[in-house]
This record gives C-alpha cells, structure tokens and sequence, in this order.
C-alpha cells in the first residue's frame, strides 16, 4: 500500500512539473506570448479614432508617386514594393503601434502580416486603404 502511495505521488509530481514547462499555445500553434500581439483591420472610424488618442507611427506603404498624389497628413512611407522594405521596417520600434494602409488595403495587409510575424506589439491596417479613407470624407494632404 505503501510502494502504490509513493508511486502515485512520484507520479502526480512529474506530471506537475512537466506542466509548469508547457507553453501555451492559441488555435494556430502559436505560443501566448507571440499572440499577445495585436494585427487587426479595421475601419475608417476606428482607424482615426486609434489616430488621435493614441501615439504612434502612420505608415504608408504605397510608392513614391502614389505617395506624392496625396497621403494621410503625419504619414510616414515606406514602399512595400521596394527591395528594402523589410529591412527599413526591422528599424522601427517594434513596441510603438503602427496604424498602415495603402491604396486599397491590399498591400498594407500582407505588410501588417509580415510586421506581425517580426514582432511588432501592434499593427492596425486602414480596411479599404486610402480609398475608403476618401470615400468617408476625409482629407488628405498632397
């Protein structure tokens, strides 16, 4: 009686211990840590709204020309299509949210993809681009 007690709990230790080891992971096999990060979409009200309360970097990742047609005032840019856009963004600060968008959001989420999987705390990428921008209304700055 006494050997099965010890073995029980010889047993139920280990399983412990090996559960304080285990990450936790999400539905996509990710560990907790790496979906803590926020990537979303969303639209032309959220978007201007996480504008103006909160600071951060506006990210326009269109070309140069695109760019200089007209761009969301205080945007930065950095083309997708270039060679070097990977490593201009590994520059940034990855702990500084990050509000992108392009022409018609296309772009600008496979950025934000790619911003995520290289561990920026927050991406929200402009639903529509610069077009849905416009088409709500909203200015920009040539």
């Amino acid at each position: 009686m006494k050997k099965t007690i010890v073995a029980f709990t010889f047993i139920a230790a280990l399983g412990l211990a090996s559960c304080g080891n285990a990450q936790n992971k999400d539905e996509s096999g990710q560990s907790s840590e790496q979906s803590q990060v926020i990537s979303k979409d969303i639209d032309v009200a959220e978007f201007e709204k996480l504008m103006i309360e909160g600071s951060g970097l506006l990210l326009d990742v269109r070309t140069d020309g695109e760019f200089a047609s007209g761009h969301l005032k205080g945007a930065s840019q950095i083309d997708y299509n270039s060679s070097s856009f990977k490593s201009k963004i590994a520059e940034l600060d990855k702990s500084t949210p990050v509000y992108i968008y392009c022409r018609s959001g296309a772009r600008s989420g496979r950025a934000a993809k790619m911003m995520k999987g290289m561990g920026f705390a927050e991406v929200y990428n402009l639903e529509g681009g610069i077009l849905a921008w416009q088409r709500a209304g909203k200015g920009i700055e040539r």
